[in-house]
């Protein structure tokens, strides 16, 4: 059984109790503006801007133009003539330009930026549903308490990164240090005690003096038992 439901079949509070309406109107200089619920009427929009955030391409474009300009990439590309042509001579010189940077430009664009590539292509899947959050949820642009909390968990990222990079640079202080060896330490001990021991020795006549001593102490000791 089909049934047809008209606008007149809804009513105002059974809306604002049950439903969330939304108007989206698309534009050129933003993806959507958005304008939710009948009553307070809370205006979302998402810029292109905002849109290519998302998806990541603005992070990786900056990424690839330092890569590129570190290994003379911008140089190499920005020379590349003009192939959209009916010239023959400007068709040639296109390709015969391409042929000798050719290693070049696979040398840069190899196996390595497939990584980058499939981070984009997760970020473009990811983009409409995080747009679909934005208007039905707010996200942390829109709502102040999920604002607050995603400021609290970066803070605590900054903090935790920072106590990381100051105990990394801590024990590699405590590497540089050059320590005393103990064995060494322990054998200019007993060097000096030696040292010390000798003088004495020397001073009190060394082997005369032990005889003596005995003579007086221990021989007597010896004849009274």
């Amino acid at each position: 059984m089909n049934s047809d439901l008209l606008l007149d079949d809804f009513d105002l509070e059974e809306i604002n109790a049950d439903y969330l309406p939304i108007a989206i109107d698309p534009g050129r200089k933003s993806v959507f503006t958005a304008v939710t619920g009948s009553d307070s009427r809370e205006v979302k929009r998402c810029s292109i801007k905002e849109y290519y955030h998302l998806t990541g391409s603005i992070k990786y474009s900056v990424k690839l133009q330092r890569l590129e300009d570190q290994h003379n990439i911008t140089d190499i590309e920005s020379r590349i003539p003009f192939n959209k042509t009916s010239s023959l001579a400007q068709y040639r010189a296109y390709t015969e330009y391409i042929f000798i940077s050719l290693d070049a430009l696979f040398k840069f664009y190899d196996h390595h930026t497939s990584r980058d590539r499939f981070f984009l292509y997760q970020g473009r899947q990811r983009s409409p549903e995080s747009m679909v959050n934005m208007l039905l949820h707010g996200t942390s642009k829109y709502n102040r308490r999920k604002r607050n909390k995603k400021k609290k968990r970066d803070k605590k990222r900054k903090k935790k990164n920072k106590n990381k990079s100051k105990g990394k640079k801590k024990l590699q202080k405590m590497k540089n240090v050059v320590r005393p060896n103990k064995f060494e330490e322990f054998k200019s001990k007993i060097s000096g005690v030696c040292f010390w021991w000798r003088n004495v020795w020397e001073r009190f006549g060394g082997f005369e003096w032990l005889e003596m001593w005995s003579y007086r102490y221990v021989l007597p000791s010896f004849e009274e038992a």
